[in-house]
């Protein structure tokens, strides 16, 4: 798409749970790093934010009793390590409400059912429909954010992430 910078070409082909522990150059067997950990390597800009006290332009999210790690130099909007989430301010910034709020959700989802993405795209679409802050038209709107998204060797592409999206909040067994 053109006028996008890479950070926002890469989270266009779809937001990433980072359940690789190389990117902090953690050898493969090590333990998932604490958030404490995570802002160590990543440096003093990145605030944690505890477990009830997240707010997204004024709004109160929670995923469990993890806590969300604000770093801004995150190369995606949203990432996740076994324990906690990962949000990148700036990038949060440039998207819509229901956007930024999915974005949040796909990666709490992650947190409570591992790390398929289709299964953390379920989750977010379905937790937002029962809050009532994904309507259908919300739904479109982050259809569009990732529908440039190619597919790779963690994702499906952008098209089909939607159709899997649009079932899971169709479905009529999720109260």
């Amino acid at each position: 798409m053109s006028g996008r910078r890479p950070a926002a070409d890469k989270a266009a082909r779809g937001v990433c749970a980072i359940f690789a522990l190389a990117c902090l150059g953690l050898a493969a067997t090590a333990a998932p790093p604490t958030p404490e950990e995570y802002v160590a390597k990543v440096g003093p800009e990145a605030k944690i934010v505890p477990p009830g006290e997240l707010k997204i332009d004024g709004r109160k999210v929670e995923c469990g009793k993890r806590p969300t790690v604000w770093d801004s130099k995150l190369d995606d909007y949203g990432a996740a390590y076994p324990g906690f989430l990962i949000l990148n301010p700036k990038l949060l910034a440039r998207v819509s409400m229901p956007v930024k709020l999915w974005i949040h959700a796909h990666e709490c989802g992650h947190q409570f059912r591992g790390p398929d993405e289709e299964t953390a795209d379920c989750f977010a679409v379905q937790r937002g429909r029962r809050a009532g802050w994904l309507t259908p038209e919300g739904l479109e709107e982050v259809c569009k954010f990732i529908s440039p998204a190619k597919g790779d060797s963690m994702h499906f592409s952008g098209s089909n992430r939607c159709e899997a999206m649009r079932r899971c909040y169709a479905d009529p067994t999720v109260r």
